[in-house]
C-alpha cells in the first residue's frame, strides 16, 4: 500500500460534519501513513508545518496536511488542490 491509496481510501468514505477536504483520522491511520510517506519516493516533500502538522507536497494537484493533535485526539488529514498543474511538463 502507498501514501496516496491510504489517502484515497480516507477520502473515499464521507464524513458528516466535515467539509468535503478534510477527513477525521485515527491515531493508527496518523502512525501508519507517517511511515508511507517517510518511504514514499517523494517523501522529501514533507514540511513541518505550525505544532505537530505536516505539509506534504508531492509532485501533482494534490497537498495534504496531516495534524497530529495527541492532546485532544482529533487528528485530521486536510486536502490542498491548486486550480492549476505543477510546472513540470508546462510549456510556458
Amino acid at each position: 500500500m502507498t501514501a496516496f491509496d491510504l489517502i484515497d481510501s480516507i477520502f473515499s468514505r464521507v464524513q458528516a460534519g466535515m467539509p468535503g477536504n478534510v477527513r477525521r483520522v485515527t491515531n493508527d491511520q496518523v502512525r501508519f501513513l507517517f511511515d508511507l510517506i517517510g518511504s514514499d519516493p517523494e517523501g522529501g516533500h514533507v514540511k513541518h508545518g505550525v505544532g505537530r502538522s505536516l505539509v506534504w507536497a508531492p509532485s501533482g494537484r494534490n497537498k495534504y496536511v496531516l495534524t497530529d493533535d495527541v492532546a485532544g485526539g482529533k487528528h485530521t488529514l486536510t486536502r490542498l488542490s491548486n486550480l492549476v498543474a505543477t510546472e513540470s511538463g508546462r510549456l510556458f
